[in-house]
């Protein structure tokens, strides 16, 4: 468990089609990307894989490791569309969708790009790598005694999961329709969780060359804990040994508490496309939390956290995602619909100020504090960023019974636990916030916020939307330090005008396609379109290239001409 500090002031489902994007958001079997359209103008685009390098023989049939692909623009069905992996086309395609492809690579993958080819078009490459494996399968109707192979699978997690070695990958199911649990105490770990990744109290580890991979079957179902009678879904427990190199997709993970607790700071996880929910949770922690560091986290929804607790017993302590650590990649999620504090938190309470942060292309909506908050962190170090991500009523309150907070759309503390305070810029561009800091009764709220507790930390906001629904919200909350957040080419939208400090601000009609049901793309209309300046971001939170026109549009879309 992660202890929270949190800066400023003073019975589960799997996620459903509630994220008021166009499309569902990111499923653990069967979904699509969160909030992708279900088309890409400029061809198809891909975002991420579940596993970066796998074996093509073995497994099912002999043709190894199956690789699911995330993004936009694939065509609802595939028709003549191909996946090539190092110019070799994959050997079949078990599911297609506009969203998210699985396929197996067979002979033909050379270690190179995956690219996706629709008609005559051919997406962006996500890099591959071809090497030595064992593919290992798990069932309901398996047996841990058997060999593990396709035909002879074994029956639970834990036992893949203290089996396999570097390089190995279990699948869990063997066929579309297959349905796996472990929700019970896992019988091989000391500590109070469904899938503790110990072996024997001891390490278990992959590489960065050859990682341990725990992935869900295409088209079967895997459930890890239980929200009311196990603390922790998966854990790597606080202990000397080392947990890293691990591949985590495409599972549903519930717990008391913490649906994923990553303690001892494990290096080198990918953590794709899984539906996470800790209904019951509260404490000093999240529902996802840790200290893990060079972590990919992509495509997974975090969901009704903390949702069965009484409004009157909410706390301010526990959080939808909380991380406590650098080097951290957080891509294309949806954390949605908890009664947690923040949806997404940084803040290490045992080290130095956090850096390495990347936040974007995320759906953030329906908490009651903030929906990001950087509450120590030191983008002198390396960078901080959020872009491309859609927020909206975020920081709705009400105070929490342990003490008001803050209530920002996205927050910078400027706190420091341990060590030097930090320093220089948090970037903030191309984000679309909507309704944030509706909980106007405390000076904290607002789409914007930087608490001022380091003079030396500042927040550049530039090319976002910021939509309010009421003269009584605030685009920069009233207690944000005086001259800490600077930026232009911001659209401020239903409030006045724009807050000090900012140039080149756009006071229009951001004319979304369908506010009232958080469907964000712009119209003909918008007042956002050709506004915007170059920023870092090359692509929207559709995968469309920036610009589509002669100018740059503002916000976390761009407006398909």
């Amino acid at each position: 468990m992660l202890v929270v500090g949190c800066g400023g002031g003073g019975t589960a489902a799997p996620a459903e089609a509630q994220d008021g994007a166009p499309t569902p958001p990111a499923m653990p079997e069967g979904g699509d990307a969160p909030g992708s359209s279900s088309s890409a103008p400029g061809g198809p685009h891909l975002f991420f894989s579940d596993i970066v390098s796998g074996p093509v023989s073995g497994g099912q049939n002999g043709k190894g490791a199956f690789v699911t692909v995330y993004g936009n623009g694939f065509g609802a069905v595939q028709g003549s569309s191909t996946v090539t992996i190092g110019a070799g086309t994959a050997d079949n395609y078990p599911r297609w969708s506009a969203n998210k492809i699985t396929f197996q690579l067979g002979a033909a993958a050379r270690t190179g790009d995956v690219v996706v080819h629709v008609a005559q078009a051919a997406s962006n490459a996500l890099p591959f790598t071809v090497r030595s494996g064992n593919v290992f399968f798990v069932s309901s109707t398996g047996s841990d005694a058997a060999d593990g192979s396709f035909a002879h699978p074994w029956a639970t997690i834990p036992h893949a999961k203290n089996a396999i070695q570097p390089g190995d990958i279990a699948y869990i199911g063997t066929s579309a329709g297959d349905s796996v649990s472990q929700t019970t105490v896992d019988a091989s770990s000391p500590y109070d969780c469904a899938l503790g990744m110990s072996v024997n109290d001891g390490s278990n580890s992959g590489t960065a060359a050859m990682p341990k991979a725990l992935v869900v079957y295409p088209g079967a179902t895997a459930l890890v804990g239980d929200p009311s009678t196990v603390k922790h879904g998966l854990l790597t427990p606080g202990i000397a040994g080392t947990f890293d190199y691990w591949v985590v997709a495409g599972f549903s993970l519930r717990g008391l508490n913490e649906g994923i607790d990553l303690e001892s700071a494990p290096v080198g996880w990918r953590i794709i496309g899984n539906d996470v929910s800790c209904p019951n949770g509260t404490g000093l922690t999240g529902c996802v939390t840790g200290g893990p560091t060079h972590l990919a986290f992509y495509g997974n929804v975090v969901h009704d956290a903390a949702a069965n607790i009484a409004t009157a017993a909410i706390s301010k302590y526990y959080h939808g995602v909380y991380w406590g650590s650098s080097h951290i990649d957080m891509g294309w999620n949806t954390v949605r619909d908890g009664k947690t504090c923040r949806a997404i938190q940084f803040h290490d309470t045992g080290g130095p100020n956090e850096f390495d942060l990347h936040v974007h292309d995320n759906f953030i909506h329906g908490t009651v504090c903030d929906g990001i908050n950087f509450a120590t962190v030191d983008p002198s170090q390396g960078v901080v960023e959020a872009y491309n991500n859609v927020i909206y009523d975020v920081g709705q309150g009400p105070d929490p019974a342990d003490g008001s907070s803050d209530y920002a759309g996205i927050y910078v503390a400027g706190a420091t636990e341990m060590g030097a305070p930090g320093s220089g810029v948090v970037q903030v561009y191309d984000n679309t916030l909507d309704g944030c800091g509706s909980w106007t009764s405390n000076p904290a709220s607002g789409a914007f916020n930087n608490g001022g507790g380091n003079p030396g930390l500042t927040m550049n906001a530039v090319d976002n939307i910021v939509v309010t629904a009421s003269p009584m919200q605030m685009y920069l909350a009233k207690d944000s330090a005086t001259g800490l957040v600077t930026g232009s080419n911001n659209v401020f939208f239903g409030s006045g005008g724009a807050p000090p400090g900012l140039t080149a601000s756009v006071s229009g009609d951001p004319a979304f396609a369908g506010a009232a049901a958080h469907d964000f793309h712009l119209t003909a209309a918008s007042a956002a379109i050709g506004k915007g300046i170059a920023a870092s971001a090359a692509t929207d939170v559709d995968g469309n290239a920036r610009p589509q026109g002669q100018s740059f549009d503002i916000g976390a879309y761009e407006f398909v001409r």
